[in-house]
């Protein structure tokens, strides 16, 4: 009996790379690194997703690298993942190729925004050819489902007008950028769904050998992109974009996908000892931001968080660092919402702080707030009577005690609440916000 497939969970662009092949856009042959497999040639390895579904098998021809990690072989479906965004315009290439008549398809890779200028340049010159004109938008496989992470196909259905010679295709898109390999795989893309020609905005890229030729859209170069700093300026003083970046229907998108900071989704951790009076700042905080904003505030608390979210945890290094990551992951959720959560976990570890900014900041703004308050002060606080035990040695790894807090040195904010009232210490917290233009000013 021969052995059961090894397993490599795939991520990222990966995961986008084998869903072009399974299409039947590239391959099959595709590279894995994975330095714990140890396979030889001929082994089979299935190719799971983050939730461990099979999304397809891969048979090793090659192994390269100096430790064996790098494996390359052929890829075969397997049923199981299944895409569900946007599936009315989600295709095989064989279903798009077959929407075409017999014309001219010109394909504009739809990275978001593109410019009014750019389409309709497009436009009028595919009428002039008698060309039709296959919008292609890009998109990571296994996207978010927030509103910026479908941004492009948003900003295409708004962009493009539909009719009978405007297709719009979301294909899985492993994030390549625009040199001459990256646009050596658009165009191969382009081709594989029907496309005879690539469009791009860049001259350079006329004479590049590609699967397909390469047309340049006829536009001046100020008006082939838009700047970022024009977005910024739009959004955060409402100005309208003038007519060459945007048609009304993409500017008003374009204002709900950028949006502000003030508008934006928002955590503000506070980590500090025990008795360092973070909850008591997080709950009165919260409150502040309850009177002033239009944004939903939830108030993750540590007592709380731990009764119900990380019920059956206890206070050991790695209970605490799952405690965190867990708040983490749900002050990211309402971030991604686009609301505010306030957390005061003690959160000592700076490794997994910067995990949940890491977290956090996929979708929205991340504070961290280092509550400074000095040791002496919080066991002098200490009304539950935890410091004295801990003296003890009744609670080992009590943080400040027997095991370490890291200071933070990425705070956006640092209060000592020695000797200042609550609102006093508020006042520095939402200052910064205000300042920072997280919060709008009242």
């Amino acid at each position: 009996m021969s052995p059961p497939p090894k397993q490599h969970t795939l991520h990222g662009s990966d995961l986008s790379w084998v869903h072009l092949i399974l299409d039947g856009v590239i391959g099959p042959e595709f590279t894995i690194t994975d330095a714990d497999l140890a396979p030889v040639i001929g082994d089979r390895v299935d190719l799971l997703d983050p939730e461990g579904v099979t999304v397809a098998q891969l048979t090793i021809t090659s192994v390269d690298g100096a430790d064996g990690s790098e494996l390359t072989g052929t890829v075969e479906p397997r049923s199981g993942f299944t895409l569900v965004d946007h599936l009315d315009l989600r295709a095989t290439p064989d279903a798009v190729r077959s929407r075409w008549r017999n014309a001219p398809v010109w394909a504009l890779w739809a990275e978001s925004p593109v410019p009014f200028a750019v389409r309709d340049a497009v436009r009028t010159a595919a009428r002039n050819a008698d060309a039709q004109v296959a919008e292609i938008v890009p998109l990571p496989t296994g996207r978010e489902t927030s509103r910026t992470a479908n941004a492009p196909v948003r900003l295409a259905r708004a962009e493009t007008t539909r009719d009978k010679d405007d297709h719009i295709v979301v294909v899985p898109w492993p994030d390549v950028p625009w040199d001459a390999t990256g646009v050596k795989l658009r165009a191969r893309i382009a081709a594989a769904y029907g496309g005879t020609d690539l469009l791009v905005t860049d001259p350079q890229w006329e004479s590049l050998d590609t699967v397909i030729p390469v047309r340049a859209v006829d536009v001046p170069a100020e008006r082939r992109s838009i700047d970022p700093a024009l977005l910024d300026q739009w959004v955060l003083h409402g100005d309208r974009l003038p007519e060459w970046a945007a048609e009304p229907a993409v500017a008003d998108e374009l204002l709900a996908v950028h949006r502000p900071a003030s508008r934006r989704g928002m955590t503000v951790l506070l980590s500090g000892l025990s008795g360092s009076g973070k909850s008591t700042v997080a709950r009165a905080l919260a409150v502040r931001l309850v009177e002033h904003e239009s944004r939903s505030v939830s108030l993750l608390d540590g007592d709380v968080v731990r009764h119900h979210l990380s019920k059956g945890l206890g206070f050991s290094r790695p209970d605490r660092i799952t405690n965190v990551l867990r708040i983490g992951f749900v002050a990211s959720e309402i971030t991604k919402a686009g609301g505010i959560a306030v957390c005061c976990p003690i959160a000592p570890y700076d490794e997994t702080r910067s995990q949940v900014r890491a977290m956090v900041e996929e979708h929205g703004v991340f504070v961290l707030v280092h509550v400074a308050t000095p040791l002496a002060e919080c066991e002098r606080r200490d009304r539950k009577g935890l410091y004295a035990k801990a003296r003890r040695g009744e609670i080992p790894e009590f943080t400040g005690i027997s095991d370490p807090y890291e200071t933070p040195t990425d705070a956006e904010v640092v209060i000592d609440t020695t000797g200042r009232s609550i609102d006093e210490c508020v006042d520095v917290v939402y200052r910064h916000l205000v300042d920072t233009g997280i919060v709008a000013a009242n």
